[in-house]
Order: structure tokens, then C-alpha cells, then sequence
């Protein structure tokens, strides 16, 4: 009987010994330790901080086979974060007096629809679909040079340069079809794709110093003015009902017209240093940013009055300059 005592008493301490050492494990265990995400992390951080942080003369952008301007991520101007304003001579807070984030964004996703289209395959391309392609392309290295100096709330921004970068290059080749300028149009929708579903891109150099006749060409946007006025905002503006069944519409070709007239006053443009020309730019950004006003008014008679005024801008532009 005393045995049984004396090895009961041994079981009741060597369940309580255990009971303690578990409950001591329990109360030690340490939180996992963190993951990080690449895609974030190599946006912050150089991989090699020799070899992209440091700089030397400004590469030669945009030629044949056109190389992206260099620039070291995450620097005034360059493909991942930085602050509005600090490339292509704008003036921060400029570009939200003249286009919204939403504009910017609902055309950046239109653009992807027409592009998907137009590189479907080569024959397409080659058959004409180039032209297409280089006015969306630059349209598109115009918006994304406005999302790096726009100091709203725009999607991208990180990206922004890089982005404009690969547009501008994808532009220029599209001139003409053939199976390379394809081949980088391609890439490039496909890029822009990624953008618009929630992906990022690998962020490039990008030069800070770049104007803009490395960034789009004058031709191009003016096909996409034509199409902003004479196809969407002069017939949705030619009478009252017409304008409150499309308001949304007309509000966003205003923004766009106000946009590219904005732009093409900046340096690098053909023509920008004619005090004429400039003129005519101004007039014009003018007349579409009293559209845009109209329209936050509600008032027809006077989103008519100033589509005209764009007309004219225009019309007189083109008998000096056409």
C-alpha cells in the first residue's frame, strides 16, 4: 500500500511537470517571422546600388531601336516613386487644374481596349492598324508624363515613367508597319494590360531631363483632337438634348482637348517657341476647360457657345499651320 502511495504521488508530479513545460512553450511561441513582397521591395530598394543609382550622361532616347532614357528608380522623375512636377518642365499642381485622375484613368483603359484590338495579329497591324497604334501610343506617353507631374490621386504613378517611356518608344516605331514596330507594340499593349488589371511593371531608368519631343509627337495628337471634337464633342453639344444624354462624355473629350492644348505649349514640341502657335494652344485649352465648367453647371446653351470656340481655335490653327 505505501508503494501504490509513493508511485502515485510520482505520476501526479510528473504530470504536473509536463503541464508546466507545455503551458511554458505555449506561452514563449514568438510570432512569425514577416513576408516580404518582391514586387514592393524592388521598387524601394536598389538591387545594385552602383549600377542603377549612379549616373552619367544623358543616354541618346528614342532613336531607330529605341532605348528607354535613363534615370535611376526612385528619383525626381524617374520610373518608380517620385514627386509630381519633376519631369517633362511642368509645374507641380499644374495638371489638376486641366484633367482629373478619373479622366486620366477611364481614357488610359479605353486606350487598352483599342490597342488589344489593334495588335491582335501582324497582318492587322501591317494593314494599317500602325496608325492606330502610334495615335494611341502617344496619346498614351502623353497621359502617363502628365500622371508623373499630376500631384492628384492617380492610379500608376509609380510606374508612370516607365510606362511613358515604353509608349513614346512604341509611337515612334509604329510610323511604320513592320514585323519588329508589331512585335513592340505588342509587348508594349500587353504591358499596359498588366497596368490596367492591378499589375505593376519592373521599373526602368528613366531621364528627368526628357522634353517633349522624346515623349510624343504632334501629329498624332492632333488626329486624337479631331477625333475629341469632331466626332464626340460638337455633335454632343450641338443641342440641349444631346448634351444631358451624354454629359459624362463631353465632360471627359473636354478634359482631354484641355489636356493635349496644355501640352503642346510645353518645350519640345513643334512649334512651342511661336508665339502664335502657342497662342492657338491657349485659346483652345481655354474654350474646353469653359466646356468643362458648363458642364458642372448644367448649362447647354453655354457648353455649345464654348465647343465652338474650340472649333475656331482649331480652324484658325490650321490655316496658319496645316
Amino acid at each position: 500500500m505505501r508503494q501504490f502511495g509513493l508511485a502515485l504521488a510520482v505520476g501526479i508530479i510528473a504530470t504536473l511537470a509536463s503541464n508546466s513545460s507545455l503551458h511554458a512553450q505555449q506561452t514563449e511561441r514568438r510570432a512569425k517571422a514577416p513576408e516580404f513582397n518582391n514586387t514592393t521591395t524592388s521598387i524601394i530598394f536598389f538591387k545594385d546600388v552602383f549600377a542603377e543609382a549612379l549616373q552619367g550622361e544623358r543616354p541618346e532616347i528614342l532613336s531607330e531601336n529605341r532605348q528607354a532614357p535613363a534615370m535611376a528608380p526612385g528619383s525626381p522623375g524617374s520610373g518608380g516613386m517620385q514627386s509630381p512636377g519633376a519631369t517633362g518642365g511642368g509645374n507641380a499642381g499644374e495638371w489638376a487644374d486641366i484633367i482629373s485622375p478619373s479622366t486620366i484613368q477611364d481614357e488610359v483603359k479605353r486606350l487598352n481596349n483599342q490597342l488589344i484590338e489593334t495588335v491582335q495579329n501582324v497582318r492587322k497591324f501591317n494593314g494599317g492598324g500602325f496608325e492606330e497604334a502610334r495615335r494611341d501610343f502617344t496619346e498614351l506617353a502623353m497621359l502617363f508624363e502628365i500622371i508623373a507631374e499630376h500631384d492628384g490621386d492617380v492610379r500608376w504613378k509609380e510606374f508612370a515613367l516607365t510606362a511613358r517611356d515604353g509608349f513614346a518608344r512604341a509611337g515612334f516605331n509604329s510610323k511604320v508597319g513592320t514585323d519588329n514596330s508589331f512585335k513592340e507594340a505588342k509587348l508594349r499593349a500587353e504591358d499596359l494590360e498588366q497596368l490596367v488589371r492591378g499589375g505593376s511593371l519592373d521599373v526602368r531608368e528613366a531621364d528627368p531631363k526628357a522634353t517633349w519631343d522624346a515623349i510624343a509627337d504632334r501629329p498624332p495628337l492632333m488626329q486624337r483632337l479631331e477625333i475629341a471634337y469632331q466626332k464626340r464633342l460638337k455633335p454632343n453639344t450641338a443641342s440641349a438634348s444631346e448634351f444631358n444624354d451624354n454629359l459624362e462624355d463631353v465632360l471627359h473629350e473636354a478634359e482631354i482637348i484641355a489636356a493635349i492644348g496644355h501640352a503642346m505649349q510645353k518645350e519640345g514640341f513643334e512649334y512651342y517657341d511661336d508665339d502664335d502657335y502657342v497662342t492657338y494652344c491657349q485659346q483652345m485649352q481655354d474654350a474646353a476647360l469653359k466646356v468643362v465648367k458648363a458642364v458642372k453647371e448644367n448649362n447647354a446653351d453655354a457648353a455649345r457657345a464654348a465647343a465652338g470656340e474650340v472649333g475656331q481655335s482649331c480652324t484658325l490653327c490650321h490655316e496658319s499651320y496645316r
